[in-house]
């Protein structure tokens, strides 16, 4: 069995598997970067796919710091180790998707992306890029607690619909 594990840590090695995080995957919110703690399972999930994609992951984060030094030692006392970065100080879905699309493109090889927000999840599926909606229920964001009607996941489910036609309406012979 341990043979076959390690052929299988090989393949996602030698395919460059590359998997962003939003930082809000990882960590509860707060007022400041250094209060911020880590959630719980947000951080099985990185250390899960750390373990088997041998390091390839990198982290979106979409709060106005000025300080990176603080991030990074925020990552190093939680034990993540990323191999980038980048801080986007905004959480614009467009703005969010086009960062992670930059990184992955970067990276190159297979890809993935995790957020808690279906906004950018939307946004970045959009644009081809295998994404999934982490959700932590017992988290109510400050941004989403208004008064007003939420329709992250219609547009999420319009968009997966408007993807499902425009494949099926593809003609593959034209490839050849």
């Amino acid at each position: 069995m341990d043979v076959v594990w390690l052929h299988l840590l090989a393949f996602l090695g030698a395919y460059g598997v590359m998997i962003v995080f939003n930082f809000d995957v990882l960590a509860l919110p707060n007022t400041e970067l250094g209060a911020r703690v880590p959630d719980p399972e947000g951080m099985y999930l990185w250390r899960t796919l750390h373990e088997s994609t041998i390091g390839q992951m990198g982290i979106v984060v979409t709060e106005q710091i000025d300080n990176t030094d603080l991030l990074e030692a925020w990552l190093k006392m939680n034990g993540l180790k990323a191999i980038m970065y980048d801080i986007t100080g905004t959480r614009e879905p467009k703005v969010c998707a086009e960062t992670v699309a930059r990184i992955l493109a970067a990276a190159g090889g297979r890809k993935m992306y995790f957020d808690t927000d279906p906004n950018t999840v939307s946004a970045t599926y959009a644009m081809g890029i295998p994404s999934y909606l982490v959700c932590q229920p017992y988290v109510v964001r400050p941004e989403w607690s208004t008064e007003k009607k939420m329709r992250g996941w219609d547009s999420l489910v319009e968009e997966i619909d408007r993807q499902a036609l425009a494949r099926s309406e593809k003609n593959w012979r034209e490839l050849e």
